[in-house]
């Protein structure tokens, strides 16, 4: 990435926000909690509040008897999305180590870098989007506990450290000795209540898109090419990053069906010459290892759009859609990923109440193995994407 590139808006933002964290770390450090992890790399700090707390008895204990079936709802989510991300993870990693070219299935969801199968994540979309669902995380665990009668101690705000003070942190912190005396079924649903409020949240999300978004966005612009990521290795990489493809050998790409119907017809070895309507890029096709056929090296494959309205409105209805677009990803992915077998996370403990019940003896032992087993493969996974991001 050209020097240029890292003293953007987006960029010079994400520099004011660290220091501002390490200010308040260094003039707040006595009244902070903080959690080592592997120390300095990775580490948390946390500042205990009432922030919330009047909010969540209020509304937990007005509405308990529809938190509980949501919580109850939760569980059966919560062991199925655990499955699902299980599953993901190990075969992410076999992908990993027998096709070359396949991208790491894990990542931290980081600034101003690329998520694998989303594209380019700019600062202020993370730092509002991720606020946002853990807020809704957090008190999602509060707000199912109070329903069924249990304290909520404290909540307040923090953040997790990557070297500098980086990811923003809410929590809320219920009784954890009252709650290890309840029955089963009211600790899976506490747990559960995170991840799923986040899944709920991507799917409202998911139809606002469907209902809403999809239908202004038809109404006031027209398909205008694409943008694309370009995979590591491949033709597609020495086209300029922020290329908007309008043609391909002279044929117009001006939309998805388009383009995807001109990939689908170049050949290996091809010569193609790439457009933006103004400048022009001769590369040679590579051979897709599934087809046989030209490959490009495109992914992140999206639909650029040309406003028919006043520029400015449009500027913003798009900016907000796409602060939407990645509050559901974002919601869904993490909501998703707290429900991996692993330790402190939602997950881990909804497993070990589980094995602790269906185990007797064995349960901690074997919920501990699983642990480590998960934390593996998320490390194998993570080096791959480090090593891809250099």
């Amino acid at each position: 990435m050209p020097a240029a590139d890292f003293f953007t808006f987006q960029w010079i933002s994400l520099y004011i926000f660290i220091a501002v964290l390490l200010i308040l770390v260094l003039t707040h450090r006595k009244k902070m909690d903080f959690q080592r992890m592997l120390f300095p790399l990775f580490y948390a700090g946390l500042w205990r509040s009432n922030f919330g707390l009047k909010f969540i008895n209020r509304f937990g204990t007005k509405h308990k008897e529809g938190l509980k079936i949501l919580g109850l709802c939760g569980i059966g989510i919560g062991f199925a999305g655990m499955i699902l991300i299980l599953w993901a993870v190990i075969q992410s990693v076999f992908l990993l180590f027998t096709q070359p070219q396949a991208e790491a299935g894990v990542a931290l969801v980081l600034p101003q870098t690329t998520i694998p199968g989303l594209g380019f994540l700019p600062f202020w979309y993370w730092l509002i989007a991720l606020f946002v669902l853990i807020l809704i995380h957090e008190f999602a665990h509060g707000l199912v506990a109070k329903a069924y009668g249990l304290k909520v101690k404290s909540s307040g705000l923090g953040f997790f450290g990557v070297i500098f003070p980086l990811i923003p942190l809410a929590f809320v912190e219920p009784d954890e000795k009252a709650m290890e005396k309840t029955p089963n079924h009211v600790q899976l649903s506490v747990f559960a209540a995170g991840p799923f409020s986040n899944i709920l949240t991507a799917i409202i999300i998911l139809l606002l898109f469907m209902w809403v978004f999809t239908p202004i966005t038809g109404a006031i612009s027209v398909e205008d090419g694409i943008t694309f990521t370009a995979m590591e290795g491949l033709p597609a990489e020495a086209l300029p990053a922020d290329l908007t493809i309008r043609s391909i050998n002279g044929q117009e790409t001006l939309s998805g069906e388009q383009f995807l119907k001109t990939l689908q017809s170049l050949d290996a070895g091809q010569e193609v010459t790439i457009s933006d309507g103004v400048e022009q890029h001769t590369l040679t096709l590579a051979t897709n290892p599934d087809t046989g056929k030209g490959f490009l090296g495109v992914t992140n494959i999206r639909v650029a759009r040309t406003s028919t309205i006043n520029e400015a409105v449009y500027g913003t209805f798009t900016w907000i859609t796409g602060l939407f677009k990645w509050t559901a990803w974002l919601s869904l992915f993490i909501g998703i990923a707290n429900l991996l077998p692993l330790g402190p996370v939602d997950g881990g403990r909804m497993l070990k109440v589980l094995l602790e019940r269906t185990s007797k003896g064995h349960g901690t032992r074997l919920w501990a193995s699983i642990s480590v087993f998960v934390l593996m493969l998320l490390l194998i996974s993570l080096a791959f994407w480090v090593k891809g991001l250099f």
